[in-house]
Protein backbone atom coordinates (compact mmCIF):
# COMPACT_ATOMS: atom_id res chain seq x y z
CA UNK A 1 0.00 0.00 0.00
CA UNK A 2 1.69 3.09 -1.00
CA UNK A 3 1.97 6.40 1.60
CA UNK A 4 0.90 8.71 -0.91
CA UNK A 5 -2.02 11.16 -0.57
CA UNK A 6 -3.96 11.03 -3.75
CA UNK A 7 -2.94 14.27 -5.32
CA UNK A 8 -6.96 15.63 -6.22
CA UNK A 9 -7.70 14.98 -2.52
CA UNK A 10 -5.06 16.75 -1.21
CA UNK A 11 -5.48 19.91 -3.42
CA UNK A 12 -9.11 20.18 -2.05
CA UNK A 13 -7.91 19.78 1.49
CA UNK A 14 -5.86 22.15 1.45
CA UNK A 15 -8.69 24.44 -0.22
CA UNK A 16 -10.31 23.37 2.97
CA UNK A 17 -7.42 24.57 5.46
CA UNK A 18 -6.71 28.14 3.10
CA UNK A 19 -10.69 29.18 3.40
CA UNK A 20 -10.68 28.28 7.35
CA UNK A 21 -13.18 25.52 7.16
CA UNK A 22 -10.61 23.44 8.71
CA UNK A 23 -11.38 21.34 11.19
CA UNK A 24 -14.17 19.80 8.86
CA UNK A 25 -15.47 18.09 11.89
CA UNK A 26 -17.28 21.33 13.32
CA UNK A 27 -19.91 21.71 10.57
CA UNK A 28 -23.25 19.89 10.62
CA UNK A 29 -22.82 17.84 6.92
CA UNK A 30 -19.83 18.29 4.71
CA UNK A 31 -18.34 21.45 3.95
CA UNK A 32 -19.00 22.42 0.40
CA UNK A 33 -17.26 25.11 -2.27
CA UNK A 34 -17.93 25.84 -5.53
CA UNK A 35 -14.99 27.31 -7.67
CA UNK A 36 -13.40 27.59 -11.56
CA UNK A 37 -15.40 26.50 -14.52
CA UNK A 38 -18.22 25.21 -12.73
CA UNK A 39 -16.88 22.69 -10.16
CA UNK A 40 -17.87 22.73 -6.87
CA UNK A 41 -17.07 20.03 -4.23
CA UNK A 42 -18.69 18.93 -0.70
CA UNK A 43 -16.15 17.37 1.65
CA UNK A 44 -17.00 15.02 4.45
CA UNK A 45 -14.88 15.37 8.03
CA UNK A 46 -17.10 13.46 9.64
CA UNK A 47 -16.60 9.84 10.50
CA UNK A 48 -19.51 8.82 9.03
CA UNK A 49 -21.54 8.79 5.95
CA UNK A 50 -23.29 12.25 4.83
CA UNK A 51 -25.63 13.46 2.62
CA UNK A 52 -24.66 16.41 0.71
CA UNK A 53 -27.06 19.40 -0.11
CA UNK A 54 -27.37 18.09 -3.27
CA UNK A 55 -28.69 14.67 -1.77
CA UNK A 56 -25.42 12.69 -2.26
CA UNK A 57 -24.07 10.00 0.27
CA UNK A 58 -20.64 11.15 0.84
CA UNK A 59 -18.60 8.40 2.47
CA UNK A 60 -16.46 9.61 5.35
CA UNK A 61 -13.85 11.81 5.12
CA UNK A 62 -14.03 11.62 1.65
CA UNK A 63 -15.19 14.40 -1.04
CA UNK A 64 -18.23 14.70 -3.51
CA UNK A 65 -16.62 16.60 -6.38
CA UNK A 66 -19.49 17.92 -9.40
CA UNK A 67 -19.08 19.38 -12.83
CA UNK A 68 -22.02 21.59 -13.47
CA UNK A 69 -24.83 19.46 -12.16
CA UNK A 70 -23.73 16.57 -12.67
CA UNK A 71 -21.59 14.30 -10.11
CA UNK A 72 -17.81 13.39 -11.42
CA UNK A 73 -16.59 12.08 -8.51
CA UNK A 74 -15.93 10.48 -5.16
CA UNK A 75 -12.25 11.30 -3.61
CA UNK A 76 -10.20 9.97 -0.34
CA UNK A 77 -6.84 10.31 0.56
CA UNK A 78 -6.29 6.86 -0.88
CA UNK A 79 -7.53 7.59 -4.29
CA UNK A 80 -11.23 6.98 -5.70
CA UNK A 81 -12.67 7.76 -9.01
CA UNK A 82 -12.91 11.33 -11.02
CA UNK A 83 -14.26 11.96 -14.55
CA UNK A 84 -11.98 11.16 -17.57
CA UNK A 85 -13.76 13.77 -19.93
CA UNK A 86 -13.07 16.57 -22.07
CA UNK A 87 -13.88 19.44 -19.83
CA UNK A 88 -14.04 17.40 -16.65
CA UNK A 89 -11.13 15.44 -15.33
CA UNK A 90 -8.75 14.91 -12.72
CA UNK A 91 -6.17 17.58 -14.35
CA UNK A 92 -8.82 20.23 -14.86
CA UNK A 93 -10.06 19.52 -11.15
CA UNK A 94 -6.64 19.93 -9.92
CA UNK A 95 -5.92 22.93 -11.88
CA UNK A 96 -9.27 24.44 -10.53
CA UNK A 97 -8.66 24.02 -6.75
CA UNK A 98 -5.05 24.93 -7.16
CA UNK A 99 -6.42 28.31 -8.90
CA UNK A 100 -9.01 28.89 -6.51
CA UNK A 101 -6.45 27.99 -3.84
CA UNK A 102 -3.90 30.53 -4.74
CA UNK A 103 -7.37 33.21 -4.52
CA UNK A 104 -7.92 31.72 -1.16
CA UNK A 105 -4.62 32.43 -0.03
CA UNK A 106 -3.85 36.03 -1.28
CA UNK A 107 -7.35 36.69 0.19
CA UNK A 108 -6.23 36.45 3.77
Amino acid sequence: MSDTICEAFMAAADLAIASGAAPLNRHIGCWETSFGRGWSIALNGHNTTTRDSRGMDVPPFSLAVYWGDFPAGVLNPRGGWLAAGEGANEDAFIEAVRARLAEATNDR
